[in-house]
C-alpha cells in the first residue's frame, strides 16, 4: 500500500468521486493511514475487514492532507459521518465533495461534448 502524492488540481478533477479528507497530517503519512484505518475498524465503520489502501496526500494552505477515497471500501457512511463530526477538532475531517467547492473554488467542468456537424453549420433541430 503506497500513498500517492497529488495536487489540488487533481482534486478538482474528482467530481464523480467521494472520500474523507483529513487535514494537518504531520510526520509519517503511513502511520496516519494505519491509525485512521484502526480507529475506523474499531468503531465498526470499516466493515468485513475492509480498509483504506489507495490514499493520496496533497498540500493546501500550508497543511499536509490525506484523502481516503471510498471506492472499493466497505464503509458505513452514516457511522463515518458521526465519527467525522465528533473528531473534527482533532482531524479537520471533511468530505471531498465539501472540500473542493469550499476550499479550492469548485470542481473543474468537463469538456463540452462537440455539437453534431449539422448544428455547427447553423442548422437547428425542431
Amino acid at each position: 500500500m503506497s500513498i500517492k502524492h497529488i495536487t489540488t488540481d487533481d482534486l478538482r478533477r474528482m467530481k464523480s468521486s467521494e472520500g474523507l479528507i483529513i487535514q494537518g497530517c504531520g510526520g509519517d503519512l503511513q502511520e496516519w493511514v494505519d491509525g485512521i484505518n484502526e480507529m475506523l475498524a474499531g468503531e465498526g465503520i470499516l466493515r468485513d475487514g475492509s480498509k483504506f489502501t489507495d490514499c493520496s496526500s496533497f498540500e493546501h494552505d500550508g497543511l499536509t492532507c490525506l484523502l481516503f477515497p471510498f471506492e472499493g471500501v466497505n464503509v458505513d457512511v452514516g457511522r463515518l459521518a458521526i465519527w467525522r463530526l465528533k473528531t473534527h477538532d482533532a482531524f479537520g475531517g471533511t468530505w471531498l465533495s465539501d472540500y473542493v467547492p469550499n476550499r479550492l473554488g469548485g470542481f473543474e467542468e468537463t469538456a463540452e461534448i462537440e455539437e453534431d456537424e449539422g448544428l455547427d453549420k447553423g442548422m437547428s433541430m425542431k
